[in-house]
């Protein structure tokens, strides 16, 4: 296996398939990582080489409605237990688990959804309940959409996201990897794409090519994180770690001390002068050496 690691279509219940992608060291703590906000499994070939350093089995899939994983009704608790079974199909007992971004509730959900067998959490700017932590204005484009959601229309809520990510995507999509990659970050300041090279930016665009197939899975994302959660974080009793940019403009600091100050055994960490992408993806070595070590630790216990 080779760093950028390969790939797998697994069923689970319900006739349903996942696929399903494995990296960095096959003998190494699986660690299983929840990929951003549009984004898939392939976002994990990011963090291969930092896994192979770190005696890390990385594991990521295509949560529901990306790519050719089975479409399903919007839930963060539906997730963690996809977890369980894509691990359970690996022939994994432990594991940790790090969410990025829209991936963040999906890792609180993986822990929920068995505090016997996941053995830290991390959060990488994983978004939290954004509309309790910072409510939005009149103006703000989701707000009618998960209106609709809030009254039980999540079908309705759900076309509406399908429509926004067509318009949002499907133009970008038209273009080349690296002009599509340079369009996705258009709006991002330039300090927070360094780690943005040449190599990053083709592993991007496939991953991109591959999450945006169809606007299933971000509408599925946005309903189900930007709705009501259906877990609760308080319920979680996993050592847990939240790391935010200070500079974040995407998802606030304020996401971190919001869930530290209801997990339970979390610690905080702010990374001075870090935006979005710059907390994500220039840390892969120190959140995964920080989640193997809490592994390896309970197993000594």
């Amino acid at each position: 296996m080779t760093d950028e690691g390969a790939s797998q279509l697994i069923a689970v219940p319900d006739e349903r398939t996942l696929i399903v992608w494995e990296g960095g060291d096959p003998q190494g703590v699986p660690v299983v990582f929840h990929h951003g906000t549009p984004s898939a499994r392939l976002q994990g070939v990011l963090g291969a080489g930092a896994a192979h350093r770190q005696g890390v089995r990385l594991v990521s899939f295509n949560r529901p409605g990306y790519g050719r994983s089975t479409d399903t009704p919007p839930s963060l608790a539906s997730v963690g237990l996809d977890t369980l079974h894509v691990t359970d199909a690996l022939a994994i007992d432990e594991f940790a688990v790090l969410g990025a971004s829209g991936g963040g509730p999906y890792a609180i959900a993986t822990g929920l959804a068995d505090p016997a067998r996941v053995r830290a959490v991390g959060l990488a700017a994983g978004i939290g309940p954004w509309r309790l932590i910072e409510p939005p204005d009149s103006g703000d484009p989701d707000g009618p959409i998960l209106a609709l959601a809030d009254a039980g229309d999540v079908s309705g809520a759900l076309k509406g996201f399908r429509a926004q990510g067509r318009i949002a995507y499907d133009r970008m999509l038209r273009l080349s990897d690296e002009a599509m990659v340079e369009e996705f970050f258009r709006d991002a300041p330039e300090a927070d794409t360094s780690w943005l090279d040449a190599e990053a930016t083709r592993h991007w665009a496939a991953d991109l090519r591959d999450a945006l197939q169809s606007p299933d899975g971000y509408a599925r994302d946005n309903v189900a994180w930007g709705g009501e959660w259906d877990v609760d974080p308080t319920r979680l009793r996993v050592p847990s770690w939240l790391w935010y940019g200070q500079l974040d403009r995407m998802v606030a600091p304020s996401h971190g001390q919001w869930l530290a100050q209801r997990i339970p055994d979390a610690r905080l960490v702010i990374r001075s002068g870090k935006g979005h992408g710059g907390t994500i993806f220039t840390y892969w070595d120190d959140m995964l050496a920080t989640l193997r070590d809490q592994v390896l630790s309970q197993r000594q216990a």
